[in-house]
């Protein structure tokens, strides 16, 4: 998460964001969740850890909630587009290894 942002989140409450079903932060402000691109073995420890979904399931999911008009989160090509992009904008969430961790962002949850 961006470091402007100081909201604390619940595994429960990131799933939600994921998942479209929780759109803005307390402010307002819309959030922006960022995905890696489906075939990364970090979206799917992330799919399965934190929404409790297979990439199958997330796909029909997403089916469906595009003919309600709900998109799913953009698609970065990398973990670093992710980390810059959430360090850029203070509405972004997103999520990448441990090891890319810098200052720039703030770590809301730790997955093991």
């Amino acid at each position: 998460m961006n470091p402007e942002r100081r909201a604390e989140l619940s595994l429960e409450e990131i799933a939600q964001i994921y998942l479209r079903r929780r759109r803005f932060w307390d402010d307002g402000a819309a959030i922006v969740p960022l995905n890696l691109s489906s075939g990364a073995p970090l979206r799917a420890r992330f799919s399965e850890r934190v929404l409790n979904q297979t990439q199958a399931r997330l796909a029909d999911y997403w089916n469906r909630q595009y003919f309600l008009g709900i998109l799913p989160p953009a698609t970065l090509a990398s973990t670093e587009a992710v980390r810059l992009y959430v360090a850029s904008d203070p509405n972004a969430i997103g999520y990448v290894p441990a090891s890319e961790v810098d200052a720039s962002v703030r770590v809301v949850m730790r997955i093991e």
